[in-house]
């Protein structure tokens, strides 16, 4: 774990996810660069975190608006499908660090997402390690049961 007082950045995966808030600064961005951090992938919209050009110019960064607990409603199957891959996608170049603005629903759903995927975790497995890894893992229970969704589980394997 990085820990710069309000911006913690945690391996989910070490030197290939990396998840914590919106970086919103240099000194962020330099932390997110020392680490090795290839591409970022923000699920928050311009008005919750607005582009950096310098974050543009020195990661590959991919913007896919995911809901969260304002929003009114639940990420879809689709949602969540799609934001895989783009993360997908987005780690052939390198670590990625991943971020909501708070790395409390919306990135840890993603990364929950991408272990049971990618790992064959089950989602109380996949839970339990980034609680493990990342603390402040805090999706609603209404996001897990996307994750427990009978569309969902067909659409992974």
């Amino acid at each position: 774990m990085i820990n710069n007082k309000y911006f913690r950045v945690n391996w989910v995966l070490i030197n290939e996810l990396a998840i914590g808030p919106a970086p919103i600064n240099q000194k962020h961005l330099g932390i997110l660069y020392d680490l090795g951090i290839k591409g970022i992938f923000s699920l928050c919209s311009t008005k919750e975190v607005p582009s950096n050009n310098d974050m543009l110019k020195i990661f590959e960064f991919r913007r896919f608006v995911l809901p969260d607990h304002k929003t009114g409603r639940i990420i879809s199957t689709e949602e969540l499908i799609s934001s895989l891959a783009v993360l997908e996608d987005l780690k052939r170049r390198g670590p990625v660090f991943i971020h909501c603005v708070a790395a409390m629903e919306r990135s840890p759903l993603v990364c929950i997402s991408w272990l049971i995927k990618k790992h064959k975790l089950s989602l109380d497995e996949s839970l339990s390690y980034l609680m493990q890894a990342h603390s402040g893992t805090n999706p609603l229970p209404e996001q897990l049961n996307v994750l427990r969704s009978q569309e969902f589980i067909n659409a992974i394997i």
